[in-house]
């Protein structure tokens, strides 16, 4: 038997395809087999060869035409959903673009609105500058007037503020005059009503006069020259023996219409430097009224406070 060729084999495959695609081609060829005259025949084996040949090239045609075809749709499907994916962006940009339209007319209503507003309070305040001028016109007019009576109230300030410095330095000297009068008069009252005030909390009570205690604390020889003259500077002198146990005290007072701080800290040092050198004492302040912080300072130093001639805390003698 022998073999067929590569070429051979190749055109009874597209034949065999062409057949597959063409039935009526199956069926002729299959007739055409079918007839004795087909074997005796080779002119019409070679008919038959070439209506295959060109059977298979127009199948090669076709199914060149079909797979162009097949391309150029897929492309034209690619298009198509590219311009449908296109269509739909310009549908939505489309309908942004209407609602951007239509929120730029309201704006554009609302700014026609605020344009109407701004235009009448325009036309207010034009109204109202044309009033501010008109009254700043008429302050201007009272600002002259207030600055002519203002001259006028200076000349007269100044000429009261002389006679009212004037009058203070009076007052300062009246002042400074009553205030050394009541010191005086509380320091003889001191002198004076010291027994009395004192007797309810000692007996015996003697009042030195200021030149008396001065010579009796210089004749102990116990204080030094600086201690005697702070000592001596207070305002009275007294010397008793308590009644609660029969001790002597000295009584240094210092007397002030109001007392302060310092009278009861003048009080405390004169009474300690006594005590110290030369024998027990008491500070005593003595007067009308007393500050709060002086009050203090005299219950925890141990001062007596004698206040309208009222001793206000007796346990201060011991």
């Amino acid at each position: 038997m022998i073999p067929f060729t590569d070429e051979e084999i190749q055109l009874v495959e597209r034949f065999a395809a062409a057949t597959r695609q063409y039935p009526h081609l199956r069926l002729a060829f299959i007739q055409a087999l079918q007839m004795e005259q087909l074997f005796a025949i080779p002119e019409q084996l070679e008919s038959l060869k070439q209506v295959v040949l060109e059977l298979a090239a127009q199948y090669k045609q076709q199914q060149e035409q079909l797979n162009r075809i097949e391309r150029t749709a897929e492309r034209a499907l690619e298009t198509a959903e590219r311009a449908l994916a296109a269509a739909e962006r310009a549908q939505a940009a489309a309908e942004r673009a209407s609602e951007t339209a239509e929120r730029a007319l309201a704006a554009a209503e609302r700014a026609s609105e605020t344009a109407e507003r701004a235009q009448a309070a325009a036309e207010r305040a034009s109204e109202t500058a044309e009033r501010a001028q008109a009254a700043a016109e008429r302050a201007s007019e009272t600002a002259e007037r207030a600055n002519e009576t203002a001259e006028r109230a200076l000349q007269v300030a100044t000429e009261t503020r002389e006679v009212v410095h004037d009058v203070q330095a009076r007052l300062t000297r009246v002042e400074a005059d009553v205030a050394d009068l009541k010191g005086m008069s509380m320091e003889l009252l001191a002198r004076k009503h010291l027994p009395s005030v004192l007797g309810k909390l000692a007996r015996k009570i003697h009042v030195y006069e200021p030149d008396e205690f001065y010579r009796l604390m210089e004749d102990t020889d116990k204080l030094s020259a600086d201690d005697l003259v702070e000592v001596a500077s207070a305002d009275g002198f007294a010397h008793g023996h308590l009644r609660s146990n029969g001790e002597p005290r000295w009584f240094v007072v210092e007397a002030s219409w109001g007392i302060g701080m310092r009278d009861v800290e003048r009080a405390a040092k004169r009474a300690a430097i006594l005590t110290q050198h030369v024998a027990p004492a008491v500070g005593v302040v003595l007067g009308k009224r007393i500050t709060p912080d002086a009050r203090r300072y005299a219950q925890t130093h141990g001062v007596l406070i004698v206040l309208n001639g009222a001793p206000r805390n007796p346990e201060a003698v011991g």
